[in-house]
């Protein structure tokens, strides 16, 4: 907390931080965040600023596996007659980059990180996902201009997942 507290004064002494657009605000903490590896929670107008550095990470496990789950795959478990839980193996898929999907990416938290990834247990899911989220359209599509960080993010993600029609698109561009 403390190694935060210093990062963020030194944004605050460098200028004034009202004065600085809050798209490029995000950016330039989140910088910060994955120079000094924060684990802290830092936050801009009550809305998270995401590490790039921790999602990417763990994006790059999930590829390599294959699949959100280590050896046992999560599935439900009745309680009761119409009541059932999600539960199982040790997933890949960090909590951190759980929360990023179901508090910026357009998917509900399905009641835990094991209902995540039975909804999506395969990179081939993850890749649909950023696809057609929940609500129905493209991951980047669904995040507000300001959230700046989130974009850089799911860029990079799509980047990762998608890497022709990435370069496609960027050839297009430019």
């Amino acid at each position: 907390m403390e190694k935060a507290q210093t990062i963020i004064g030194m944004i605050e002494n460098a200028e004034s931080v009202e004065s600085v657009p809050e798209p490029i605000l995000r950016v330039t903490i989140q910088d910060l965040i994955d120079e000094h590896d924060l684990k802290a929670t830092v936050m801009v107008n009550g809305n998270r600023v995401w590490s790039r550095k921790r999602i990417l990470k763990n994006l790059k496990r999930i590829m390599e596996h294959g699949k959100l789950y280590d050896k046992r795959k999560p599935k439900y478990y009745p309680i009761g007659s119409l009541l059932k839980i999600p539960a199982g193996g040790k997933p890949i898929l960090s909590n951190y980059f759980y929360e990023f999907l179901h508090l910026e990416c357009g998917s509900i938290a399905h009641y835990n990180i094991q209902g995540w990834i039975c909804m999506y247990p395969t990179l081939e899911h993850l890749k649909k996902f950023f696809l057609k989220n929940e609500n129905g359209k493209r991951v980047l599509d669904s995040i507000p201009r300001w959230n700046t960080d989130v974009k850089r993010i799911v860029e990079a993600i799509e980047q990762q997942l998608f890497p022709l029609q990435s370069y496609m698109r960027y050839r297009r561009e430019h």
